[in-house]
This record gives C-alpha cells, structure tokens and sequence, in this order.
C-alpha cells in the first residue's frame, strides 16, 4: 500500500461575490460547519436586487436569506473589498485584500466564485434609441414587480407588446426563459398582446419547454425569423418589418411597446481576478472552460469553485443548485479538517532544479511554487506529468512513471515479429488505453506488432520518448490523446500535440518519413476508433517499409 500524508485543511471558505450565489453558497457552507470569508466589492450584499423572472422563490424568502446571512456568526462580510493575490495550495490558501486603503490577510482552505455576470441592454443593435415605451428586459421586470409601473405599462389595457429575442446575437436559454415568463405575466392582463420575434427557441433547460408550451396556451405568440426584422422608431410609434416563412411574404407589426434582449456578459472584474486566481475562461470571458471534467463547479484548479453566472450565463435557481454542489465539493476537499494524501506523487531533484519556472508557467492544476526549488503540492497535483515533460532540466520525475520506467517499457515493445510493423502506442489512461483495452476485450484483432504504453495524460509523452522508440527499432508512434474539451489536464493533448510535431521535423532531418508519427484524439468508449487508427497506421508501414534504422543495426 503506498505511503500517505496527513495533511491539515483550513476549514475556512473564501467566497467571491454578495450577490444572491454568493449568499446562498455561503449560507450553505455556514450551515455545513463551514466557516465562511463574504467577500463584496459593492457596499452591500445583494445590492443587485432579484431577477424577479428567473428564481423559484418570492421576495420574502429572498429578504430572509439575506438577513439569515447578515445574522449568521458563522459568516464574516466584508464589503467595498476585492481580492488581489492568491498563493498556496488547496487547504491553505493564501488570501490577500484590499479594502479602501487598508490592506488584508487571511487564510482559507477553499474559494468559491460567485460574481455576477452583467446584463447589457442590446436596443442601441436594433437602432432604438431611449423612450419610455423601449424596454430592457432588466427594466421590464423592474417594472413587473411594481403595481404602480405595471398599470403604467399595460395603459388602458389594449396594447401590443413586442420581445425581440436572440436576433442580434447566438440565443440562450436564460434569455429566452426571462423573455417567456415577462411575456405570460403581461398577456395575464386582460386586452394586452404579447409578441416575441424569436432567431433559434433556445428551451434546454429544466421545465422551459413545459413554459414554452404554456405561453403558447395562453396566447402568446410566436414569429422565428431567420432574419433580424427592421426595426424602426419614430418617437413613440414602432415598427418591425419581417418575412414570415409560413405566409412567404413580409409581415409588419406596430407595438406599443418594444421589450429589447440583453447580452449576459462576465462581470467587469473576471479577467483581472481569473489573472489572480490562475484559472482557466471559456472564450466569451466565463471562467469555466468547456470541459466536461470541470462540470458542474470546478475550475482547472483543485479547491477553486465557479457557480451560476460566473461559469456561464445562469438563472438564478441553477446558481443555487451549483451552491448545493460546490458545499459537496468542498467536504469531500476539505472534510473535517485533514486529507489523506499520497506521500510523493511527483519528485523533484534538488540538484538539478533551477528554478527556471517553466513547471510553474506549465502545471494547468496551479500545483507548484517554489523556495529554494520547485515544490509540487500533493493536495492540488493530478498527476498529469506534464511538468515533467516540459522540465528543461528533468528535474520532476513522476512517480509510477519514471522515465526509465517508460523508456523499459519502451524497448520490451521490440520484441516483436519481424514481419509485422512494429508500432508503439502511448495511450492516455483516460482515454486510449481504455478503448484499446475494451477493442481487446470485444475480440477486435488489433494490429499483431501493437504495443500500448500507459501514461498518465498524453502530455506526459516528450520528444525523447517518442525518439527512443524508433531508435528501438518502432516502426511506427502512435500519440494517443483526449479530445478537445476532454482533457482532464485541460491542456495535456495540446502538449503532447506540439511534441509530435517537433518529434516529426526531427524524424524527417535523420531520413525517416513523418508518416510514420502520428497523433490522434480519441475517448474511452470509442473501441472501434481505435482499430481503424492503429491499422491504418499498421498499412501505411507496410507500404513504407521497415524503419531503416533498425534495418541498419540489423545489417
């Protein structure tokens, strides 16, 4: 049995924003034993107000959460604060803030990110300009949870209300749940029409397409357009003209009122803290990658959470449910104050080490820092390898995969029949291995001179191993990696990509075709895949012939 560690945990959770998430997670974690860091940059907690249309729960609920938080012994608040360093590793972070001119320490065992994104009213794309009777959504729901706005908004009760939804940009559920239920409320009142031109119905999510169907019932109606229509305004009076593709013709509709869609952009502060947290954003700007190993909370960090709209654009009854996630996350992280780890996942020589930080710039988890030499948390290392690869100096040799280990099995791969093309697969534990393994099991008849070498991600395979192979005699390297999106390591088929093509342009400057390197993604499930990858690599050398170098140690 391998050795472990004791380590200690900090109990202590750093949330990242007063909004109703960051409230309710920190609730959660209180009530979980939990104590927990509030961390505001406005004046206040839940100064934003509610996004009436989006939550399951009234205003009075929500009044009583926040004065539970404000109450709760267990939560420490502090307001006009943000966060300006971050060092450690999970269970002993290092926090550093700033409040007014006040510099402040604390140290937390967790962080859970809960700002939230910013609505972005889109009626200057449709080329309206302000006038009481052009809406935001924002505004309309402002107005909706006022009787007095709402009687001065449905006028004398016989006014057409038009939603221009998902036509100046990519639609989203979110947006389009805010628009369907404001749409219901106001075709409630008696003698109001509501209207919603609509590019794609975007329903993926819980209970919208039930909405959906009822907002139909109910009479509100629908025109997908494939094209934005013409919006034009002259003072208070509107128009919109659109092709309908059921009369094949133009369509004019005049509404009294024009309720305008809202781009859902990260909060102004995510790229100067995902700088300072070391954590990964998804191109437009949220700060969790489109990787299914981080769903539904985790960044590329262990012990940094992301929840509701900090991830990507959420109502605010999915921000709760990533609340309720994030508090299981960080028991089984955190637990009662001690983690069970291995002892060395990765060791670093100390004569050998620089410090020239290229493992630090590499590690996609945030695990190293550095005194002396490197130091590799064992709490935040997933033991991808990939610093060990890029290590100039092969200082950090990952345990259980040493380099000679692999370079042992490496050579043993040789031994195969002279007739068959000798082929040497690297194949991520994750992925490869397990359908090369599962082709096995299913009787496929993989390639007779095919030997797979277990790796820990493939951006654990350098140059030099795939060097070594043919020097033993390979016919041919295979790389197998995850898929885009796949990777645990987030960036380990991206290593190990660039590796292949370096390795290539070595091969071809000694007289070896690139042919005869190859690299490929692939998943677990995807057996089939790999029977086809690694045969057609198998005729490939069979036309190219055996590899020269061992023809010349042979002669």
């Amino acid at each position: 049995m391998a050795e472990v560690n004791r380590i200690p945990m900090n109990t202590t959770v750093l949330v990242i924003g007063g909004g109703w998430n960051g409230i309710k997670v920190a609730s959660e974690l209180s009530h979980a034993g939990f104590s927990v860091l509030l961390v505001e940059g406005g004046e206040s907690i839940g100064a934003q107000g509610p996004s009436q249309q989006l939550i399951a729960a009234s205003e009075g609920e929500l009044s009583d959460l926040l004065e539970a938080a404000r109450q709760d012994g267990g939560i420490e608040v502090l307001t006009s604060s943000r966060v300006v360093s971050v060092n450690g590793a999970p269970g002993d972070f290092h926090i550093r803030l700033v409040q007014g001119d006040n510099f402040l320490e604390r140290n937390v065992g967790a962080v859970v990110v809960a700002l939230e994104a910013q609505k972005v009213s889109m009626d200057q794309s449709y080329g309206l300009d302000g006038h009481e009777n052009v809406l935001s959504q924002s505004e309309l729901e402002r107005v909706l949870v006022s009787a007095e706005e709402k009687a001065r908004l449905t006028g004398d009760g016989s006014r057409e209300v038009l939603f221009l939804v998902g036509l100046k940009q990519e639609g989203h559920p979110v947006v389009m749940e805010r628009a369907i239920r404001s749409a219901v409320e106001i075709q409630d009142s008696a003698g109001l029409q509501t209207t919603i031109l609509v590019g794609n119905v975007k329903l993926a999510a819980e209970g919208l397409e039930t909405l959906y169907k009822e907002s139909r019932a109910k009479g509100v109606l629908y025109f997908k357009v494939r094209e934005a229509p013409l919006v034009k305004q002259n003072g208070a009076s509107f128009s919109a003209t659109l092709y309908d593709n059921v009369l094949h013709d133009h369509v004019e509709l005049t509404p009294d009122v024009v309720i305008v869609e809202e781009a859902i952009l990260p909060h102004p502060e995510t790229e100067a803290l995902g700088r300072v947290l070391r954590i990964d954003r998804d191109p437009p700007g949220f700060f969790q990658p489109d990787n299914v190993h981080f769903y539904p909370v985790r960044s590329n960090r262990e012990g940094i959470y992301v929840i509701g709209s900090a991830r990507q654009p959420a109502s605010l009854r999915q921000g709760w449910t990533d609340a309720q996630n994030a508090v299981l996350e960080i028991s089984r992280l955190l637990g009662t104050g001690e983690r069970l780890v291995p002892k060395e996942k990765a060791k670093i020589h100390r004569g050998k080490c620089t410090i020239c930080l290229t493992c630090y710039r590499v590690c996609p988890h945030g695990a190293i820092s550095w005194d002396n030499r490197a130091i590799i948390s064992p709490v935040a290392c997933q033991g991808c390898g990939i610093c060990a690869s890029e290590c100039p100096m092969d200082a950090i040799q990952l345990v259980d995969y040493e380099d000679d280990r692999i370079k042992d099995q490496i050579v043993l791969a040789g031994e195969t029949r002279p007739d068959s093309p000798q082929i040497v697969a690297f194949c991520c534990q994750n992925s490869a291995y397990e359908a090369g393994e599962m082709a096995r099991t299913f009787g496929s008849v993989l390639p007779e001179g095919l030997r797979m070498i277990r790796v820990p991600c493939a951006g654990k395979v350098d140059v030099d191993y795939i060097l070594t192979a043919f020097q033993a005699g390979a016919d041919g390297v295979l790389v197998f990696a995850c898929h885009k999106d796949n990777c645990k390591s987030e960036r380990g088929n991206t290593f190990a990509e660039w590796r292949v093509e370096d390795a290539g342009r070595m091969l071809e400057e000694i007289g070896l075709e690139r042919e005869r390197l190859q690299f490929s993604t692939i998943a677990s499930n995807m057996p089939v895949e790999f029977l086809r990858i690694t045969r057609a690599l198998e005729e490939k050398l069979k036309q190219l012939g055996p590899n020269r170098i061992k023809k010349q140690a042979a002669a």
